[in-house]
């Protein structure tokens, strides 16, 4: 249970007191963001659609502490795989989903193409290069770009820092874009696990599960080897028995207690599906790439056509005709539902970093994941967590060039400690 669990305290819904301003303030939060999910569903229900399961999915986020770099740096850095436990285990939730869909999109893969919205990318020279740049920024950076959007929910200034660096990275990626895709991404092959061999959605769903259970033993072995133990759950030592107590201690479970990330892996997994369901797999960088690329555009400064970027799909788009993309949607989205659970929880405040330096660091370790989640159409959340789900041998490739890169960055981050 454990696995699952919160991370507890001793407090009981007994002694437990809600916070009133915390509770108003992110009741005003959130409805804002439902009047604003109105507005937008008159425009487009889709945009609006996606807007409320990202503002859910920057609440999951936020409450679990749900971040790849965290899940791939505490590997190397201590031993520990709980986090990793985590992502491993919405990723076995998201691909069977993923694959229901899949199927009911096409059912006969010998005749029919993939999903057009799929996460199925170009599989090569530009995997491996944006794996590795990403994962040594995301290490550098302290953060992901999703585990960057919800501290920024927190109050973290560093991510502002890091979201700068990340725009910047996007910016130098879309400068040098058509350069990559002649020489590099148009000649990179797509490779679809069910096509593979004819083995079909049995037989890629049946190997992806194999892989993940694989990691997750191998995970554990990791643990064990470093003597990081399971650590259980602690229970409440009092039963919530009238109503008031009961409703306390609902509320207290879900917007003060920290969550597992198995618990929030489990949920982004469901939110990836029902997201790929409503209109495309979830992933984070597609609105800093389309602010990104149409401020490019506007200023004179970046290239008219990004060529090959329309067949492409995933979490990269041009931008430019509307603001009501689900690119969009995802990303500010996440950053909304984000601050609703750190002000519920009390857990909202301007968090100054002890050094400077932090700044540089996630600067740098953002123009790195920029540039790398641009050339690897999408980060953590789209080239990976929704990519190894489509069944897509690229989510693969990333994963492994993205475990290199958060090595090396890990052996950086010794060094400065």
């Amino acid at each position: 249970m454990g696995f699952f669990m919160t991370t507890l305290t001793k407090n009981t819904s007994q002694t437990f007191k809600i916070n009133r301003n915390n509770l108003i303030l992110s009741g005003i939060i959130l409805l804002i963001s439902i009047v604003s999910t109105w507005f937008f569903a008159s425009v487009d229900h889709k945009f609006a659609a996606i807007w409320l399961l990202s503002n859910v999915a920057g609440f999951v986020l936020q409450r679990s502490r749900f971040c790849f770099a965290s899940g791939f740096r505490d590997l190397f850095l201590f031993g520990s795989g709980a986090n990793m436990k985590g992502i491993i285990l919405g990723l076995v939730v998201s691909s069977i989903g993923f694959t229901a869909i899949l199927h009911w999109i096409t059912p006969n893969i010998l005749t029919g193409d993939v999903a057009t919205d799929a996460h199925v990318f170009p599989v090569g020279i530009s995997t491996i290069v944006g794996g590795l740049l990403f994962g040594f920024g995301m290490v550098i950076a302290g953060g992901c770009v999703s585990g960057t959007l919800y501290r920024l929910g927190e109050g973290y200034l560093t991510s502002i820092s890091s979201l700068i660096g990340i725009f910047l990275g996007m910016g130098a990626l879309i400068l040098t874009w058509n350069w990559w895709y002649e020489i590099v991404i148009k000649n990179e092959p797509q490779i679809w696990l069910p096509k593979l061999g004819k083995i079909g959605y049995f037989g890629a769903l049946s190997i992806t599960l194999l892989v993940l259970g694989l990691i997750f033993l191998l995970i554990n072995w990791w643990e064990a080897k470093n003597s990081i133990p399971n650590m259980p759950a602690v229970q409440n030592n009092q039963i919530a028995m009238t109503l008031k107590e009961k409703l306390t201690s609902y509320y207290k479970s879900i917007f003060i207690d920290g969550w597992s990330v198995a618990l929030g892996g489990s949920i982004l997994g469901g939110l990836a599906v029902i997201m790929f369901i409503v209109k495309k797999p979830f992933g984070v960088t597609g609105g800093i790439f389309e602010l990104t690329n149409t401020a490019l555009v506007e200023s004179g400064i970046g290239p008219q056509v990004l060529k090959g970027l329309d067949d492409l799909g995933g979490c990269i788009g041009s931008g430019g005709e509307t603001l009501f993309t689900a690119g969009i949607a995802m990303t500010f989205g996440t950053i909304v539902g984000s601050v609703i659970g750190s002000t519920a929880s009390g857990e909202f405040k301007l968090r100054i970093p002890p050094t400077p330096v932090r700044y540089i660091q996630g600067l740098g370790g953002g123009i790195f994941m920029g540039y790398g989640s641009g050339l690897a159409i999408g980060c953590t959340i789209g080239a990976l967590f929704s990519s190894i789900p489509s069944l897509s041998l690229s989510g693969w490739v990333f994963g492994l060039a993205l475990t290199i890169g958060a090595f090396i960055g890990t052996k950086i981050i010794k060094k400065m400690i």
